[in-house]
């Protein structure tokens, strides 16, 4: 019974947390920090009759819709002048939408039950419930870092796996000059990526600091 509550405080904090901190750094602010710290300035996008040039402010407009629109924030996908994205590229980025869809349910579930869990923990004891967080916040902080080592010498498995679990339908395959890759290119992912992952082991790791601080006060 102690190795499930364990696994379902560990599951839910690192759904709820990594989902939280997935919106949190899809906005507007970190897309330009990453551009910048990458010494881009600008994108070039394909056209119909060409290419355009667009500035990096520009590129930050059209992350903003998306982001808007794959959060829930708007019910109708943007529309841009020229067309820059193609058929498969709306279609897929409606599939993003769908899982952040469901992804965003998890996020109440998760802290229901680590609240029923440490509930349950404390009705034992004080020491068995801050146990329980200094304990289950450092296996997430080591499921996420392991994850990280394995992302920094295989990020592009790694991260095409994802996608074949949440996209079985294999629609994010696009050419090379897909205007998508280009709007968001390995740097973006990377950068976001690197960004979710040491939030969450530093929150991680204040709870699992708390914890050990009330258990060295040699609770019952």
């Amino acid at each position: 019974m102690r190795a499930i509550e364990y696994i379902l405080f560990v599951g839910s904090l690192l759904v709820a947390g990594l989902v939280i901190l997935a919106l949190v750094w899809s906005s507007d602010q970190p897309y330009r920090d990453l551009a910048r710290d990458n010494g881009v300035d600008h994108l070039v996008l394909v056209v119909p009759n060409g290419t355009r040039t667009v500035d990096l402010e520009s590129a930050v407009a059209m992350h903003h819709q998306w982001a808007t629109y794959e959060t829930g924030g708007t019910n109708d996908p943007p529309a841009f002048e020229p067309q820059f994205f193609t058929d498969d590229e709306y279609a897929h980025m409606a599939d993003v939408r769908r899982v952040f869809d469901g992804a965003k349910l998890l996020v109440p579930l998760g802290l229901v039950v680590i609240i029923v869990r440490l509930q349950r923990a404390r009705a034992r004891s004080s020491r068995d419930m801050w146990t329980l967080v200094r304990n289950g916040s450092l296996a997430a902080v080591a499921v996420v870092a392991l994850i990280g080592i394995v992302a920094t010498f295989a990020f592009d498995p790694l991260f095409l796996a994802f996608h074949y679990v949440f996209f079985p339908q294999g629609n994010f395959l696009f050419p090379a000059d897909s205007n998508l890759i280009r709007l968001y290119p390995d740097w973006y992912w990377q950068g976001v990526t690197l960004r979710v992952g040491v939030s969450f082991i530093a929150i991680a790791l204040v709870l699992a600091a708390l914890g050990h601080l009330r258990l060295e006060r040699r609770l019952p």
